[in-house]
């Protein structure tokens, strides 16, 4: 059985069944047979430094690799084409929408799946757009197959630089800039959109990272540039900061929270985070945002609302997505914080669906990628003839701060309880317990405390299963 080994370091992802292509280490190469060199693609860390923790008991609900596309399985395909109403639409070419078609044709040889992207079509790993800069990463190198190629490994069509412009329901047709398309089931995996707040003065200093096109503006951008400042102090916002900081960058973080990452953190992770970062030359501005940008004769002077100002020669805006929605409202489909869909990722329109950072589910927005991939192996078989309904297991999301690594399982919105915080020698280990004083969540943060991942996991599962 083939294993699945974590970076704790930056999240990437070493399965054993697919190996890494890239470096020369083919399919089906054990981790022992690694060569020893062998460094972290991502973060660069080495096999000697014991920076790989073994996941496989929880392989299912974790990040697939970043970088290296799924290969289609050798093995002889179904064809299950004849009982599947076709074509298949899938709206978007990021995470959800490439993984989704892959997870098709490695289930059946001939259905028929077309892919329709704003973007250029290249396959690219959007969690790699906040931590390529330090690795020296331009946007060609983060930049994998082509669309042609895509189209070639997986007998699939795709339509680059294609805008769908409306859906008309009834007759199942998409109306986009190079003309109209039939569906025979048709897929939004649009995605989300940062956030912009409203800002006075020089609002459009303000750039977002978030897709390969805005990674290679930022990298444009980047040149000659001293002095970066972030508004927001989230986790996209923290991974930044470490990334820019370690690449030489003077960075200032604006953010409303007390500590970094409030919402996810205690204050003693936030406060251990925000020294690690602080300690790479990140300055703090918290309990605060931007009220003002003032364009310089060079860079920006920025207004706070406590009245501070400070200059900076980049703003980089990074507070949060939110799902993008035009295209189901104007179909007429449920939407809240999200699209609404069901259990089997069905919209309120029979035979749209929707997957990724698009969907609201139970009310929750799911922006990760451990629920991605559930949802994407679920509705593969769905759209096959086999209805699914999607299992989201307990996910742990990784967060890539090399400064101080760090692992987290968040607790049910709303569950009453609280933190018990244990320090190890470069972090701490916390837990968060409910009234009953059952483990339904945890922070690990430092390489240390990232050993305890699976022995947590196990915990809050087990705490899951006695209340079920």
């Amino acid at each position: 059985m083939f294993k699945t080994w974590l970076c704790v370091v930056c999240g990437l992802i070493y399965d054993e069944a697919l190996g890494w292509p890239d470096d020369g280490i083919v399919a089906g190469t054990r981790w022992e047979d690694v060569p020893a060199d062998w460094k972290c693609p991502e973060c660069k860390v080495g096999k000697e430094d014991f920076e790989m923790l073994d996941i496989s008991p929880v392989v299912a609900a974790a990040a697939a690799p970043l970088s290296t596309p799924l290969p289609v399985p050798p093995q002889p395909l179904q064809t299950l084409a004849a009982d599947v109403r076709q074509p298949i639409v899938i709206i978007g070419s990021g995470y959800a929408g490439y993984g989704l078609a892959q997870a098709l044709r490695r289930a059946d040889a001939e259905v028929e799946i077309r892919v329709l992207t704003q973007e250029s079509g290249h396959l690219y790993s959007k969690p790699a757009l906040s931590i390529g800069l330090a690795q020296g990463k331009s946007a060609d190198a983060l930049a994998g197959e082509s669309a042609l190629a895509i189209e070639k490994r997986l007998k699939i069509r795709v339509y680059p630089h294609c805008t769908v412009e409306r859906i008309d329901t009834t007759a199942r047709r998409l109306h986009t800039n190079i003309g109209e398309m039939e569906y025979g089931q048709l897929v939004l995996a649009s995605g989300a959109a940062p956030i912009r707040l409203p800002i006075e003065g020089a609002s459009d200093a303000l750039i977002s990272v978030n897709n390969l096109h805005d990674y290679r503006s930022f990298r444009e951008r980047l040149v000659g540039v001293r002095r970066v400042a972030i508004l927001g102090d989230g986790l996209i916002g923290c991974e930044f900061a470490n990334d820019l900081a370690a690449s030489g960058f003077q960075v200032s973080v604006i953010g409303l929270g007390k500590w970094p990452m409030e919402r996810l953190l205690p204050a003693e992770a936030g406060q251990h985070l925000q020294s690690a970062l602080a300690a790479l030359g990140v300055s703090w501005h918290l309990q605060n945002t931007l009220r003002r940008v003032d364009a310089l004769e060079q860079g920006y002077c920025l207004t706070l609302a406590n009245g501070e100002s400070l200059e900076a020669d980049l703003v980089l805006s990074a507070v949060g997505l939110q799902p993008n929605l035009g295209l189901a409202k104007c179909a007429g489909l449920a939407v809240g914080r999200g699209i609404r869909v069901d259990a089997q990722l069905q919209s309120s329109q029979p035979g749209i669906y929707a997957l990724g950072d698009c969907i609201e589910v139970d009310g929750q927005l799911l922006p990760y990628l451990a629920p991605i991939n559930q949802g994407i192996a679920a509705l593969s078989k769905t759209l096959l003839g086999q209805p699914t309904a999607v299992s989201y297991p307990l996910m742990p999301v990784t967060v890539k701060t090399p400064a101080a690594p760090l692992c987290l399982l968040a607790p049910a919105p709303g569950t009453a309880g609280e933190w018990r915080c244990t320090p190890s020698a470069d972090g701490l280990s916390a837990g968060f317990y409910d009234a009953q004083g059952l483990a339904c969540g945890f922070v690990l943060l430092g390489r240390q405390a990232q050993t305890q991942r699976n022995s947590w996991l196990q915990s809050c599962q087990n705490a899951q299963r006695s209340v079920a």
